[in-house]
Formats: C-alpha cells, sequence, structure tokens
C-alpha cells in the first residue's frame, strides 16, 4: 500500500487486494520513517479502480482478441502488467494526527510519501479514541467495535440525540437497547410510542390515554384541555374565542378557592360544566356541550384521589421511572392532533418536573425518546426541547427514518449521532449538518450499512465517527415492528415458516 495522494483532508491509498486489504470503514496509521513516532490516522470511507494509461486501448485489444480469436500485436504484454488491472484506490479522511506516539487532533500537518501503513486492530483504536467511562455512569453495553464490546458513558448522552435510519434498518432495535441501558442505571425514560415498538419492554409501564392513564385537568392544565377539544369537537370562532379567553381565568379560580380551603388543587369537567362562561346562552351552551363529550371519552379523572391514595399522573409515575421502570405512552390509536396534545401536556410536566428535581437537588432528570417527531410535534415545539432542555436538565432522544422532517437546528446541536442505513439524499444532506464529520462520510458510509449496525458519532466517541454492530436484544424481549402480510393466510398449516435470523446477526463491515 502506498500513498497515491493527499489533498485537503483527503488520503488516496492505492493498494493490490492481495497484499492489504481497505474495506470501507477500515483505520490505518500512515507513520513516517524511519522513527514511525509522527504520522496520520486515516478512514476508508469508498474504495475505487484504478485508471491507467493504456487502460482504454487494452480493454480494447482484449476485446478484438475475444471477437476474432487472435491479434497482430499484443498491447503490454511484458511481466506484471496483467496485475495493474487488480489495483484500487482507498479514498480515506484524515481522523487524527499522531505526535511523538500521541493522537491528537489533525491540525493540516500531512507526512511525506515515505510512511509505514499499518491496520488498525479495535483494540488500539478504542483505547486511543473512546473516552473511558466512569464507573458509576458506565452503560451496560450493547455494541461491538470489530468484535470488541465497547461500553459509553452515560454523562456523554446529554443532551441531543438523534437515530436516524430507513424502515427496517434497525434504528427501534438500538434505541431499545438505549432505553435499557438507561433505566439499568436508574435514570428516568419517557417513550412517546406511535408505532408500539416499546410497549412490551420489561419493566416498562405502557399507558394509553383515556384507558389505563387518566390524567386530572389539574396536573395537565387548560391548554391541552383546549388543545383536545379543537381536536375532537371544534368550536366556532366566536365560540373558541370565549373559551380561550374564559379558561384559564376559570382554572385560576378554582386554584385561589382550594388554596384558600388548605386543600390540593382540583378541577374537572363537570366543574367546568358549571362554571360561569360570562358570554351569550348560544355560546355557553355550544361550550357545555363540547365539555359533555370530552367528559364522555374517559380521558381526565372525574374525581379526586382518595384520601391517602397517590394521583394517577405523570408527576407520581416519574418516581418508579426513577427507579428503572421507563414510561411509555402508546399512542397507535390516537389521532395526530391527540397525539400533539398529549405530548405537548406531558413536556409541560416534564419541565416542571426538571424544575422540582433542580429545587430539591435530587437531580432525577429525564431521558425522552420521540419516535418520528414530526408527526406530533411542530418544528417550534422541537426547537423548545432541544434549547430549553439543556437548561433544564431534560435530554431528548429523536429517533427517526426522515431526518429531513427535523429542523436543521437539531443537526447544528448535536450531541450524539446514531446513523444506521439512509438513501434519500435530502436525508444525508441534513445529518451531514452536524459538526462532527463530512457529508462524504455520511453518505458513504450511510449508503452501505448492514442491519443492526450504526455510524456512531459524538460525544460518546470523542467526535470520532465509528461503525460498530448493535447486538441482539434480551431474550425476554418480544421483537416487535414485524409487518403483517394479507400472503401470512394462504401459506399451508403444515409448512414451516423460514425462520429469521436473528437480531443483530447479519456479518459486521470490516472496520
Amino acid at each position: 500500500m502506498e500513498i497515491a495522494q493527499i489533498k485537503g483532508d483527503t488520503v488516496l491509498l492505492l493498494y493490490h487486494p492481495s497484499d492489504l486489504g481497505a474495506d470501507v470503514g477500515q483505520q490505518f496509521t500512515l507513520l513516517e520513517l524511519p522513527n514511525r513516532i509522527n504520522g496520520l490516522v486515516v478512514q476508508v470511507i469508498s474504495n475505487d479502480s484504478l485508471e491507467y494509461p493504456g487502460l482504454q486501448q487494452e480493454m480494447i485489444q482484449r476485446i478484438l482478441e475475444s471477437r476474432f480469436g487472435s491479434a497482430e500485436s499484443p498491447v503490454d504484454r511484458e511481466l506484471g502488467m496483467g496485475e495493474i488491472k487488480s489495483l484500487k484506490y482507498a479514498v480515506s479522511k484524515i481522523r487524527k494526527r499522531i505526535t511523538e506516539g500521541a493522537w491528537m487532533p489533525w491540525d493540516g500537518w500531512i507526512p511525506t510519501r515515505n510512511v509505514d501503513i499499518v491496520r488498525i486492530g479495535p483494540s488500539d483504536l478504542i483505547s486511543n479514541v473512546l473516552p473511558t467511562p466512569e464507573a458509576y455512569s458506565a452503560l451496560e453495553g450493547f455494541t461491538k467495535f470489530d468484535g470488541v464490546p465497547i461500553a459509553f458513558g452515560g454523562p456523554a448522552l446529554n443532551m441531543v440525540n438523534v437515530i436516524a435510519g430507513v424502515k427496517g434498518s434497525g434504528k427501534s432495535h438500538l434505541a431499545k437497547h438505549l432505553v435499557l441501558a438507561l433505566a439499568s442505571k436508574k435514570v428516568p425514560c419517557v417513550v412517546f410510542d406511535i408505532n408500539g415498538e416499546y410497549v412490551d419492554l420489561p419493566t416498562v409501564t405502557p399507558l394509553k390515554w383515556g384507558g389505563n392513564f387518566v390524567p386530572s385537568l389539574a396536573e395537565i392544565g387548560s391548554d391541552l384541555l383546549e388543545s383536545v377539544i379543537e381536536e375532537i369537537y371544534p368550536l366556532p370562532e366566536t365560540s373558541k374565542n370565549a373559551l380561550t379567553a374564559r379558561l384559564p381565568e376559570i382554572f385560576a379560580d378554582r386554584r385561589r378557592r382550594c388554596e384558600t380551603n388548605n386543600v390540593p388543587f382540583w378541577i374537572d369537567i363537570e366543574i367546568l360544566r358549571q362554571a360561569d362562561w360570562r358570554a351569550h346562552d348560544t355560546v355557553t351552551g355550544a361550550i357545555r356541550n363540547r365539555l359533555s363529550v370530552i367528559s364522555s371519552k374517559g380521558l381526565f379523572a372525574s374525581t379526586p384521589p382518595a384520601a391517602g391514595t397517590p394521583a394517577q399522573n405523570l408527576t407520581s409515575l416519574y418516581d418508579a421511572a426513577c427507579c428503572g421502570t421507563p414510561i411509555v405512552f402508546d399512542m397507535r390509536e390516537q389521532t395526530p392532533g391527540m397525539q400533539r396534545a398529549l405530548v405537548k401536556a406531558a413536556n409541560k410536566t416534564l419541565e416542571e418536573i426538571c424544575l422540582s428535581e433542580t429545587r430539591a437537588n435530587t437531580k432525577r432528570y429525564p431521558f425522552v425518546f420521540f419516535e418520528e417527531a414530526h408527526f406530533y410535534i411542530n418544528e417550534t415545539a422541537i426547537m423548545n426541547i432541544i434549547t430549553r432542555g439543556r437548561h433544564i436538565g431534560m435530554a431528548s432522544v429523536f429517533v427517526t427514518n426522515t431526518p429531513q422532517k427535523l429542523p436543521d437546528t437539531v443537526f447544528r446541536q448535536l450531541d450524539n449521532l446514531f446513523l444506521l442505513a439512509l438513501t434519500h439524499k435530502d436525508d444525508i444532506r441534513n445529518v451531514s449538518k452536524n459538526s462532527f464529520t463530512d457529508e462524504d462520510t455520511v453518505e458513504s458510509f450511510a449508503t452501505r450499512m448492514p442491519k443492526h449496525h450504526a455510524l456512531i458519532m459524538g460525544n460518546v466517541t470523542n467526535r470520532y465517527p465509528l461503525i460498530v454492530s448493535v447486538d441482539p436484544l434480551p431474550a425476554d424481549v418480544p421483537p416487535t415492528g414485524v409487518t403483517r402480510s394479507t400472503w401470512d393466510r394462504f401459506r399451508p398449516t403444515e409448512e414451516t415458516p423460514p425462520s429469521l435470523p436473528a437480531e443483530g446477526s447479519s456479518p459486521a463491515p470490516a472496520t
């Protein structure tokens, strides 16, 4: 292997496949001779065949020979010329500079062509690149680099993370690992699940709004109620304006009355129906009619909890999440509008919980997982999550197969990227707006990624782009995300369905 060219941060390596492989993802040291203490660390991002003078003439000659069986003057028959056709270029990116044997950020220095080129082993790369997590924060490992297990430090996951990949690439598989690893450290996790991917994870608390989760209006506030009315049974403009103006006042009056009587704040649909809306009878009737419809759906608690019984709300469930029981909102059966209303209310409550944790100095801050966030959160709300979250302690993980739907600022403020297979140019371009690496690297790796493998870069890898394999999920985690097909019903009952490969069993790419 030889250096053919160094231009910018790109190194072209010329090699013969029989001597030394240079598959995509592999790393090499280029150490200057004779001392071998200064050099570069490069990572292969693509391979190309070699072009050389006379190549076209040689190809024409071979075609004519095969067509007519003979030729008057063979071309380039000197010894060894036939092996030229086997040579390849490895397009590589400079990742680190080696100075006196120590790996440092690259500062623009390049070596001469008089170098020793050696493939880097996984242990050497891990010890020189990955931060060593403190014992108290080391997450249970679920990835391997070239067969060597990797452990990530929990603090490196703060605050904004993206898991991106096409459908079926294994992004939810990776996200489940992350939820389980965080929960094992007693880190509170909240998951907004629109596909039922997380509801069967062990120890989680799956919640269905209007089913086993019936929060009180006292906790979620008037904004959510307005959103629900707008989604289920919209009001005419005049009545809507009256509701918007009067509803917060009724909530505030009720809160003052409860404080005066020294009782916990409580308000429900029936109290609102009996309230004075200070509006025309037609407007009041329209509002009360909508409230009756909402009441019939059982979305909100109708009676305060019995004495000594904790209310079933997000605040009370949060304590269990802090003990290793993640909260999973199962939103499969909710309309997009109801999903938006639920997530808006839950995020508001989580922000209040974060502030309470700060005041109490308990600092049990959550990780919130948003599966396909663009379906139920607008761009302004996402921006609020990633900017305000840093100040109040709320970390976010966006799991998506369409990263172009996330605001650019998400990638500009990204702390960690877990990139699985991507094929759409716009998605690749959007993901490349992070500050960790270049678009060429993202495109090259993302379009070649096997299932259950990921390119990880960010704080957890000291910004080094690392391709890892993702382990199979624990045996007690049932498979989810299985595609149902109408053709399954035609399968003969005596026929044994072909077994599917275990999750994470696909061969790892060369690294």
